[in-house]
């Protein structure tokens, strides 16, 4: 269990790292980067290309990653491409990021609720 666990803090932790580089990268009108350093971090932190998970449907994708942190690590994932959108100005390509996260967060599940809220706040807006 412990292994199980260290395995979600090391993949929060990195996560949170590219995000957070990736904002950073947006509020400096450098949108192109941002995206790249989400892309890289679906790479690097799920094993996974982004590219191929962003073609399959929410249910293929979820049962592709197993996992469930590892599908909610993808959601957050998605979803900051769309913050990165939104603050440059895509809210078409926005919106579109954060329907597909709640659509993986519903094919998820329970686990994802909290997060299908948040995301359905950023649709609405």
């Amino acid at each position: 269990m412990l292994g199980e666990r260290d395995y979600v803090m090391r993949l929060v932790k990195q996560l949170a790292e590219f995000i957070a580089r990736a904002l950073i990268q947006a509020s400096s009108q450098k949108s192109d980067e941002a995206l790249a350093t989400l892309r890289a971090a679906c790479g690097q932190s799920l094993g996974m290309e982004y590219e191929v998970l962003s073609m399959l449907d929410a249910k293929s994708a979820v049962e592709l990653l197993g996992e469930p942190a590892r599908v909610l690590a993808f959601i957050q994932l998605v979803e900051a491409m769309g913050d990165v959108d939104s603050r440059t100005g895509e809210s078409l390509r926005a919106s579109t990021r954060y329907q597909h996260a709640l659509e993986l967060a519903a094919a998820l599940g329970t686990p994802a609720n909290e997060v299908a809220t948040r995301l359905r706040t950023k649709l609405s807006r």
